[in-house]
């Protein structure tokens, strides 16, 4: 059957039929198929850009007919003036290891503190990196995992991310995102040992790898912060630059 470690959205079940006849295809033989085939499996046409652009068929996690064969590990190799394509098998892997994240996290963490300890330049002004930041802490009791994520004050993103299954149940405000930066780096310091691998699939636009089991419960947010001494003697700390009204 077809992998669904990670939730199907709209677009995906369209083609979540193809997935599942292409995983009870042995993995030593390839799947050769008409566009009608297809058609006919998914139980609809297919858009005209699959009939005309070999783009249509490249193996990009983010579309949702990628996705389909991509969660059977096919590749698919279409030939547009057959209207055939040939799913070779082929096991898609992603994603980052902890150790990759953890130096990924350490660069954006000496940025932040760049930025701090000399922010006459602002950057990243015109993004709203210098406006006001909420760390926010949201718990998905039903996936038993714990999020640490930031955003600006205003923004709609926690209301999305936590949706009908997550509980906000921490936040702090910070005066820019570098502090929020800061702040974030140190909650994953303490809760590395319980982090949790992001779905092969994961786009990144929900914050996956800022996730972990919730048996270790973090300190407080502000608690975090206030530890932070060092950091908050930087002179951008406290200071929020707003981008100019057009």
């Amino acid at each position: 059957m077809t992998d669904t470690s990670g939730a199907l959205t709209r677009q995906e079940q369209r083609y979540s039929p193809l997935s599942d006849y292409l995983s009870g295809v042995s993995p030593d033989q390839c799947a050769v198929m008409s566009f009608a085939e297809i058609e006919k499996v998914i139980g609809c046409p297919l858009p005209t850009h699959a009939l005309e652009n070999v783009d249509w068929w490249r193996p990009i996690p983010k579309t949702p007919q990628g996705r389909a064969w991509l969660r059977a590990d096919r590749r698919a190799d279409v030939d547009l003036p057959s209207e055939t394509v040939t799913f070779v098998f082929e096991v898609f892997k992603r994603g980052q290891s902890l150790d990759e994240l953890k130096l990924m996290r350490d660069y954006w963490l000496a940025l932040a503190r760049r930025e701090l300890a000399a922010p006459g330049n602002f950057s990243n002004v015109e993004r709203g990196w210098w406006e006001p930041h909420l760390v926010y802490l949201i718990h998905f009791a039903a996936e038993a995992t714990f999020k640490v994520g930031l955003t600006r004050i205003g923004s709609t993103r926690v209301h999305r991310l936590a949706g009908r299954r997550g509980q906000l149940v921490d936040s702090i405000e910070a005066a820019n995102r570098w502090a929020a930066l800061v702040v974030e780096h140190h909650v994953l310091e303490l809760v590395w040992d319980a982090w949790k691998r992001p779905d092969r699939f994961a786009t990144g636009d929900q914050g996956e790898t800022e996730r972990w089991s919730d048996w270790l419960v973090p300190p407080p947010l502000s608690v975090v912060r206030d530890s932070l001494i060092e950091d908050q003697k930087s002179p951008g700390w406290d200071m929020s630059v707003f981008r100019k009204e057009s």
